[in-house]
């Protein structure tokens, strides 16, 4: 459990750090823009919850697949498709830049700190 609290500060410290360089802010809303519209696609094209659409939009672009949940008409897989090209892209370019922000900012703190 302490691991977890300490990955979730070094990563919340990251996310504040990436923040303020515009092409992080620019992948994290397209990625968040990507969601929403995989959210509402499911929501209203498979008739799935909210939560379901998004746990689906996210499993999917994060590659994950469990497989309890799938598009179930033609217009569905072809949007999947589609959707899964540009979501894993985003999922990936965020935790790219946040990783090498996290990775510089550590970098910066051992510099400052002799010890």
């Amino acid at each position: 459990m302490f691991g977890f609290v300490v990955l979730a500060a070094a990563l919340v410290a990251a996310g504040r750090e990436a923040w303020r360089a515009p092409s992080f802010r620019g992948a994290a809303l397209s990625l968040l823009l990507v969601l929403v519209t995989g959210t509402v696609f499911y929501r209203v094209h498979e008739h799935w919850s909210v939560l379901e659409s998004l746990y689906f939009s996210v499993t999917t672009g994060l590659t994950i697949g469990y497989g309890d949940l799938a598009p179930t008409t033609t217009l569905s897989r072809v949007f999947t498709m589609i959707y899964a090209a540009s979501a894993v892209s985003l999922f990936a370019m965020v935790g790219g830049l946040l990783a090498r922000t996290g990775l510089a900012h550590r970098r910066s703190l051992r510099h400052r700190d002799p010890s």
